[in-house]
């Protein structure tokens, strides 16, 4: 028998988009995933991109249950066919979103990607780079070096002024985005360990480099910004209108 031939066209992904947070830093009374931009939500604007990419086969997206009705209206709209998918309630935090999110995927599929909904210029190939990756590595995260010299600072909750403790190693500091992309298997241990030993992580990858796994890294862009600012939207409306 043949040795199976991979390329990231014949390999099916399932994709999670935490979406349940409150996007308080923006103000205003929509939250900022479900804030229109261009004459769509920020979040319509990620999922566009992000279904365009051949390997995703399976979307779930998680909202805040006040939103589900209305978010699965919009998301019906713009998903082929040939996608299934399902909107269900988030957690209080991203980990505990796509902890849920994980519930809802078949254990069939073998490959998970991971992207946030506020990183709507994400490019598709990295959903098709990072998966590739994955019948070698773990996983595989989309990151971009620093350009900036990074410190260790020491900040007491509520202080604006920290102290310096160290200085990291630039040449060897990467800024980790998403799409970030695992082996199912893996992200289901990683996130069970998690739930299991209380460990609260900023991303996924962490929660897979804590029990032993593997990731790999794939070059991103400095144009794949998470909006977080008033700065930030901004910018994407910018890139997105020309106004």
């Amino acid at each position: 028998m043949g040795e199976t031939v991979y390329s990231s066209d014949n390999l099916k992904v399932a994709a999670i988009v935490p979406a349940a947070g409150q996007g308080t830093r923006l103000g205003g009374q929509t939250k900022k995933q479900f804030r229109e931009l261009a004459g769509k939500p920020l979040l319509i604007h990620t999922l566009e991109r992000m279904l365009t990419a051949p390997q995703v086969s399976w979307l779930v997206v998680a909202v805040p249950e006040a939103n589900l009705d209305s978010t699965y209206e919009m998301v019906s709209e713009i998903v082929p066919d040939n996608i299934d998918f399902t909107v269900t309630v988030g957690g209080t935090t991203r980990q505990k979103s796509v902890a849920l999110a994980l519930q809802e995927i078949p254990e069939e599929i073998p490959i998970i990607t991971v992207h946030d909904a506020a990183r709507p210029l994400l490019d598709p190939a990295w959903i098709g780079e990072t998966a590739l990756l994955c019948t070698e590595y773990d996983g595989a995260i989309v990151a971009i070096p620093a350009v900036d010299t990074l410190k260790e600072v020491a900040l007491s909750a509520g202080e604006s002024t920290g102290i310096v403790e160290g200085t990291l190693a630039r040449n060897v500091t990467w800024q980790a985005q998403t799409p970030q992309t695992f082996r199912a298997a893996i992200l289901r241990k990683a996130v069970r360990k998690a739930e299991d030993t209380g460990l609260s992580g900023t991303d996924e990858s962490c929660l897979v480099e804590a029990i032993g796994g593997r990731v790999a890294v794939v070059r991103g862009s400095a144009g794949n910004i998470k909006i977080t600012s008033s700065e930030d939207w901004r910018t994407l409306e910018w890139r997105l209108t020309g106004d």
